[in-house]
């Protein structure tokens, strides 16, 4: 079988679009023909040699939803036909972690930007014969990809493939984050430094666990309108020191009780982490480049201050339990999907995509099939 793929080869290059061999699924993995795909920054950084992967060429993508066309003989509750959604750290069920229901610490995590299956094979080859590597063992950018059971959950066929797609990744690392990792409480003021994918999540996790003050930091102005959408009720401008001194204006020089660093952390850490009040939390949702090794947070200032700083990946909950939860609460009209979705892009049309992620023009851009 062919497919039409955006393929990674080289850094600091465009995704090139081509025509890759793809083998049928092993004993415990799915043929999935992908839906729609949606346009996160963390391919971005693959692209931009800011995030290092094990080899090239790679096809990239991981938010994504889809329909099962083929399964292997060993697949358990996965059918012809059903609708999924593929989750980009595996759910192997059997270390330490997923045997408590903890599917976002998978010990086969570490893989996923080495390219092979989670058997450690390959199911796709370019024209050249060259193995062709998954990024997140999914590689969303195709028509079709293989993918082992672990990284699917299947979801109710009547919810649109496009908003399917957005709570593979961007929505739960948001949402999770302020409800499972913060522990957001109502009342409580929240600071979020950072309002794309991730961050307009985190604003709607906020809101939907009662936050009585939720501040949007950004650069963009839109993005700050638009965050006032989505539940925010101040926006600041989020500019190194004067991020520190406006959200302290507005919590009466107290500070936020939660921060959340969605975007460039050495840039925007210890402006949030000074922004935060005494025992207060920063959370930590954005990808840092691999070359950056440290953070300057002064020592005695963490200890003096009794400041917690953590990171969240997935929203530091499975996904196996959080994507059904909120796909719940789309249905119940808590929670926005649709209005995440900024503009809609053809495979061909990936590389621009990416262009207006940088140009600030897009909450979420989502590729369609």
């Amino acid at each position: 079988m062919f497919s039409m793929a955006a393929v990674f080869r080289t850094p600091g290059a465009p995704l090139t679009i081509e025509r890759i061999a793809l083998d049928a699924p092993g004993p415990t993995e799915v043929l999935v023909r992908i839906a729609a795909v949606g346009l996160c920054r963390t391919d971005y950084h693959v692209m931009r040699g800011e995030r290092r992967v094990a080899m090239q060429p790679m096809v990239l993508g991981h938010e994504a939803a889809g329909v099962v066309e083929n399964v292997g003989t060993q697949v358990l509750g996965i059918g012809v036909g059903d609708h999924v959604v593929l989750t980009f750290i595996p759910g192997c069920g059997r270390c330490r972690w997923c045997r408590r229901g903890l599917h976002h610490l998978c010990a086969e995590g570490p893989r996923i930007t080495q390219g092979p299956q989670l058997d450690g094979s390959y199911r796709r080859r370019d024209l050249d014969g060259r193995a062709v590597g998954a990024f997140c063992m999914i590689g969303a950018f195709s028509e079709r990809t293989v993918v082992d059971q672990a990284s699917v959950v299947v979801v109710d066929p009547d919810i649109p493939f496009d908003l399917a797609a957005l709570v593979a990744c961007g929505v739960p690392a948001g949402v999770g984050a302020a409800r499972h990792r913060a522990r957001v409480r109502p009342g409580e003021r929240v600071l979020v430094v950072g309002c794309g994918g991730d961050g307009m999540n985190v604003v709607q996790g906020a809101r939907l666990a009662g936050a009585s003050m939720i501040i949007a930091a950004d650069l963009v102005p839109a993005k700050l309108a638009w965050a006032r959408g989505f539940g925010a009720t101040h926006a600041v401008n989020a500019e190194g020191a004067a991020l520190t001194s406006e959200v302290l204006a507005l919590t009466d020089g107290v500070g936020v009780d939660h921060a959340f660093v969605c975007i460039d952390p050495p840039a925007t850490l210890l402006p949030a982490f000074r922004a935060t009040a005494k025992a207060g939390n920063v959370v930590i949702t954005a990808l840092t480049p691999d070359t950056v090794t440290d953070i300057k947070i002064p020592p005695l200032e963490l200890f003096v201050t009794q400041k917690a700083i953590m990171g969240a990946v997935y929203g530091f909950a499975s996904p196996r339990m959080q994507i059904p939860d909120l796909l719940r609460l789309y249905r119940k009209g808590d929670l926005k999907l649709k209005e995440l979705i900024t503009r809609t892009y053809a495979l061909e049309e990936i590389n621009h995509g990416y262009a207006d992620l940088e140009a600030g023009k897009n909450i979420r851009g989502v590729v369609v099939f």
